[in-house]
């Protein structure tokens, strides 16, 4: 018993150590894979590898695509010896700690659906700085490619695909969730014809955190309802709608709605009405297509409430292509097995059995009541070739396949596409132009000669020389120029900016330094053959101010922006700064300081400037007529005119009045001390009425 391989199934010998097919690493006697010929590692931004070991647990088969949210692995999960989809989250989606939480919490909800019609979602794990969803591998084709392969689906077999995606959509329903981007692409057809819903990367819960914020639209807008696409809240008639253009597609090969842009989509919603499935393909009923148009109203409350309601109208839309289950390709026992199944069908094949009988058994009578004639035997020539044995002969062509290491290489023979190596290949014996290629290795050719006969089959194997790497261009630069540049983590400087160099592609790590600035570092992702610029303004480097006062406690600005109380120990970007230090007694000092990139200014102490003295103003206040009362800053002086005042303001208001005469009121700034101030007011008599 030879050694199976966990990819292709191909059986090798017991002594190989990788398939003889498609060349991926070979498990070991008893176990699930031999980890010496595997690689454990993490998924960074590369693709990874056939035949490595992921997470210490999932050994990778194939890569199966790469989608929204990234890249999906076809995996075997080597710690219950199952195949299972590895699918994972993309770098700005996992850099984000909230959607991760958000992820985490729909996935308490979507692990409960557990149906035929829906793909199982199993985990969200992480390893290193990758986050990764396991779920349920299902081998087969997606229903857009059926679509596009086809154009339009045979209406019983797009009926039977739409109920069992009805069937699957109304679990999700009734568990309160909301799929949101539900579409061809995202329904898998098995090989066994079983259709499944996948991908609930969108999928919303009344339970949970929702995945996306309000207001935001999210979807594939040709298959999005209006208020979905209009980024108003959705409930499960939205995937009531989606359905719809899913059925429309399906039927026709067509979509109901299809514009360039979300605005030209939401415009047509508004303005156009579909065409009925039953005019584009008659084959399609009529009920069935009024079902569809149904899902496509833009009024959601003209749609069916849920996926339950509409599997309901489905079914009984349906009931004619239940009939319809003999199959060609079951041959006759099976399509009699089946006919026989129906009641009704019994007796009309008893019926015909017993005429089919009777007219033998009459043909027989008929035969046997002819006078019987001796047949004469052959020619000697011919009786000798009748009895001669008939040699085989060769077969028509040989079963060829191909190995590669690297494996899955491109193949081409006498300058026709044939795949990719590890598939089984029928060639006509002679010699063939064989080529095989694969990205970064160099093209092989070569001539492959088949022989007749033989076993029928022929194995060759081939073994592609890596190509050296090919390099892309770092162009780097800085504001100030001069910093010295290292790259890829390299302790020595490689150069100063501006600088430009050859590296080898994938992502680089680039460090910038420069005296009293900060380090600047940044990761860029290099491709082959094009040039990639780094490069920004280094920002300079604080320094440390240290101040004190005495007293302590005072306030220290800087402007406007009070930075601290004394004492203090404070990083500041470097420049001048214009500092008051202000005590509680309002004493101010003003300081101007100068702070270098990293310095440390020395501890600065300060303290508030002696009280400054009290300045005196000498009023005289006259006035004419003289006897007049004076109010000087709101206050009535005991003295009337002429007389001399103290005061300890030099903005003085005064105000003069004297019965029989009009008041006078002005505003005065006076000298201090020695000055001695006089103001005389003439003063208007009040004319008798």
């Amino acid at each position: 018993m030879g050694r199976k391989c966990l990819k292709c199934h191909f059986e090798s010998a017991d002594q190989a150590q990788v398939c003889g097919r498609c060349g991926a690493p070979l498990p070991r006697p008893g176990g699930a894979a031999d980890p010496a010929l595997t690689t454990t590692m993490g998924y960074a931004s590369g693709n990874l590898s056939d035949g490595v070991l992921f997470a210490n647990r999932y050994l990778v088969i194939e890569e199966l695509g790469k989608g929204g949210m990234g890249s999906v692995y076809r995996v075997l999960d080597i710690k219950v010896d199952e195949e299972v989809a590895l699918k994972f989250l993309n770098q700005d989606v996992a850099a984000d700690h909230s959607a991760i939480e958000r992820f985490r919490s729909e996935l308490r909800i979507t692990r409960k659906i557990a149906h035929h019609n829906v793909c199982r979602v199993f985990d969200l794990g992480e390893e290193g700085k990758s986050f990764f969803i396991t779920m349920e591998y299902i081998a087969g084709e997606d229903l857009a490619h059926m679509i596009k392969r086809l154009g339009q689906l045979p209406a019983e077999r797009g009926y039977q695909i739409a109920r069992q995606v009805c069937e699957g959509l109304a679990e999700v329903h009734s568990l309160g969730i909301i799929h949101r981007d539900l579409k061809p692409k995202n329904i898998m057809i098995d090989n066994d014809g079983r259709a499944k819903i996948m991908d609930f990367g969108l999928a919303r819960t009344p339970h949970g955190m929702h995945l996306t914020q309000a207001g935001h639209v999210v979807g594939t807008p040709s298959y999005m309802s209006p208020e979905q696409l209009n980024g108003e809240p959705v409930d499960p008639r939205s995937d009531v709608f989606a359905m719809g253009v899913t059925m429309y597609a399906m039927m026709t090969g067509a979509l109901p709605f299809d514009a360039e842009t979300t605005t030209m989509l939401a415009l047509q919603h508004r303005t156009v009405k579909p065409r009925s499935p039953h005019l584009l393909n008659p084959r399609v009923p009529e009920d069935l297509s009024r079902i569809i148009l149904k899902c496509l109203q833009v009024d959601k409350a003209a749609r069916y409430p849920s996926a339950r309601e509409l599997l309901a109208d489905l079914q009984k839309a349906g009931r004619r292509f239940e009939t319809y289950r003999f199959s060609v390709q079951k041959g006759l026992v099976g399509g009699l097995r089946s006919l026989l199944a129906k009641p009704q069908a019994k007796v009309a094949v008893g019926a015909a059995l017993v005429l089919v009988a009777a007219l033998a058994g009459l043909a027989l009578r008929s035969f046997l009541a002819k006078p019987r004639e001796r047949t004469p035997p052959p020619p000697a020539p011919v009786q000798a070739a009748l009895e001669k044995k008939t040699e085989p002969t060769a077969p028509a062509t040989v079963r060829v396949t191909l190995i590669t290491t690297p494996s899955r290489a491109t193949v081409e023979i006498d300058s026709a596409a044939r795949g990719l190596a590890g598939e089984t290949l029928e060639l006509a014996p002679g010699s063939h132009t064989i080529r095989l290629g694969k990205p970064g290795y160099q093209g092989y050719t070569g001539t492959l000669v088949v022989e007749a006969g033989g076993s029928g089959s022929l194995v060759r194997e081939y073994k592609l020389v890596a190509l050296p790497p090919a390099m892309g261009t770092l162009e780097i630069t800085s504001d100030p120029a001069g910093a010295s540049v290292f790259i890829g983590g390299a302790t020595g400087a490689a150069g100063k900016t501006p600088y430009t160099q050859a590296v080898p592609p994938g992502r680089v790590t680039v460090k910038l330094s420069l005296d009293g600035y900060q380090e600047f570092v940044q990761q860029v992702d290099v491709r082959a053959g094009q040039s990639s610029a780094v490069g920004g303004s280094l920002a300079l480097l604080p320094g440390t101010v240290e101040l004190s006062s005495e007293p302590s406690g005072a306030a220290v600005y800087s402007g406007e922006e009070l930075i601290g109380t004394t004492p203090f120990v404070r990083s500041l970007a470097s420049g001048v700064y214009r500092l008051r230090i202000v005590w509680p007694d309002k004493r101010v000092s003003e300081e101007v300081l100068t702070v270098d990139p990293g310095a440390t200014i020395a501890p600065s102490a300060y303290q508030p400037p002696a009280p400054a003295q009290a300045l005196r103003y000498f009023l005289k206040v006259d006035s004419d007529p003289p006897g007049a009362s004076v109010t000087i800053n709101g206050t009535l002086c005991a003295e009337v005119t002429p007389f001399m005042v103290e005061l300890a303001t030099n903005e003085v208001r005064i105000k003069v009045e004297k019965e029989g005469y009009q008041t006078r009121e002005e505003l005065r700034y006076i000298r201090p001390e020695p000055a001695r101030n006089l103001e005389t007011f003439a003063l208007k008599k009040i004319k008798a009425p």
